[in-house]
């Protein structure tokens, strides 16, 4: 694959164009891939719309028939359903750890491996979250321990 890199002024934001003789699975999870790094999710609150930056998000949870996204900011309410959202953050950045978790692994300080099938996660802020058993084979492997 060959890469270029262009420079103009004229832009207020970087812009990726893939140029390929056809659409492939690969091209279009690279697309997902360079979208997602960068992006932000909209929450909504009583107040209206909050654009939340995709690196500053801790952790997405689904709890009581809602999906929220919990950041230094405090906790807000998604449209989206975790499924979407797992397919849309980058997959090296966002790890699943349980059906209704998916977390920051930059915002994760600590595993604990103590308990006989899980793993006990520590996070930014002081927050605690537990892997179910079966993503511990995942994220054991994700995070090479």
């Amino acid at each position: 694959m060959k890469v270029e890199i262009r420079v103009d002024p004229a832009l207020t934001e970087p812009k990726a164009v893939l140029c390929a003789p056809k659409v492939t699975p690969e091209l279009e999870a690279l697309a997902r891939r360079l979208e997602a790094e960068g992006g932000q999710l909209t929450a909504h609150t009583d107040r209206g719309a909050v654009f939340l930056p995709i690196p500053e998000v801790i952790r997405v949870y689904a709890e009581r028939q809602q999906v929220l996204a919990q950041t230094a900011q405090g906790v807000f309410a998604l449209r989206q359903r975790l499924y979407e959202l797992e397919e849309r953050l980058a997959p090296h950045r966002f790890v699943r750890i349980s059906n209704s978790e998916i977390v920051n692994a930059a915002m994760i300080t600590g595993m604990d491996f103590s308990l006989t099938g899980t793993i006990r996660m520590s996070l930014r802020g002081g927050l605690v979250t537990y892997a179910s058993r079966r993503y511990v084979s995942k994220i054991r492997k994700q995070f090479d321990v």
